[in-house]
């Protein structure tokens, strides 16, 4: 199963580790990783039930596999000996240089990424998963999944980035919330936003402008805001909020009794 990821792998001989043993406390370290970071124990343990078919196993393991590979790669071909640290070459085969070295590990990370953006979308789906840890760090902004990277223009590195972007993104929308949307909008957006909403997309290709240094449009979002406020059947969340108070000040009244008028 597991030269099923790796190409170009030259068979072990007799008295020789095999591909696996040589791996085998990375791969751990990588399962750890994924479990600790995306899927959770129960949710893990669930897709290593699935069968091959289901697209989520194979890309989980993809993820390992690529991962494990990245934190083996720099010492596969190091040997320790009485003498020092020494490379394992032979008379047929000469140890990469350092070029092909650093291109295999960020053609793992490429791959690794890449299943990592597909598992992602299916996690919520799996056993288990919207109950856990991970779900709610991914469901805390209003990106849970790996697109918005690529919408900011960037294509490598795809998960490292993510990881960055996503401080500044709840930045972006703690401010959307307190200055327009208000948090309880906010985390219904977040945790169940209908497909027809009109009011999210144009949020995200905001908060997305911003990440790109463009300043907050101060104009479409209050365009943005009066949509909700003529429409209270499908903001409720909104319409009940402190933020909501902004919009609608107290209006003033002329009284006979009061010392002074307004006019």
């Amino acid at each position: 199963m597991l030269e099923q990821y790796i190409p170009n792998v030259i068979t072990s001989v007799k008295g020789e580790k095999s591909l696996f043993d040589k791996l085998d406390k990375w791969l751990l370290l990588a399962e750890a990783w994924l479990k600790d970071t995306f899927t959770s124990d129960a949710t893990f343990a669930a897709i290593a039930s699935y069968s091959d078919d289901n697209i989520v196993k194979p890309m989980a393991a993809r993820a390992v596999v690529c991962e494990a590979m990245r934190m083996a790669v720099p010492s596969l071909d190091v040997v320790l000996t009485p003498n020092g640290f020494g490379i394992v070459s032979n008379s047929n085969i000469a140890p990469a240089s350092k070029e092909r070295v650093a291109r295999l590990i960020d053609s793992l990370v490429a791959m690794r990424d890449e299943a990592l953006a597909l598992l992602i979308t299916k996690l919520p789906g799996a056993s288990k998963w919207l109950t856990s840890v991970q779900c709610a760090w991914f469901r805390s902004t209003l990106f849970p999944s790996l697109e918005v990277v690529g919408e900011c223009g960037f294509t490598e590195n795809i998960w490292d980035k993510y990881v960055k972007l996503r401080s500044e993104i709840i930045g972006i929308e703690e401010s959307l919330a307190e200055e327009y949307f208000s948090r309880e909008q906010m985390y219904e957006w977040r945790i169940n936003t209908p497909s027809t909403d009109p009011v999210l997309p144009l949020v995200k290709m905001e908060i997305v402008s911003v990440l790109k240094g463009n300043p907050i449009n101060s104009r479409r979002m209050v365009e943005c805001v009066n949509y909700i406020r003529n429409n209270p059947e499908k903001y409720p969340k909104w319409h009940a909020s402190d933020t909501a108070k902004l919009f609608s000040p107290p209006k003033f009244e002329n009284k006979k009794e009061a010392k002074g008028y307004w006019f």
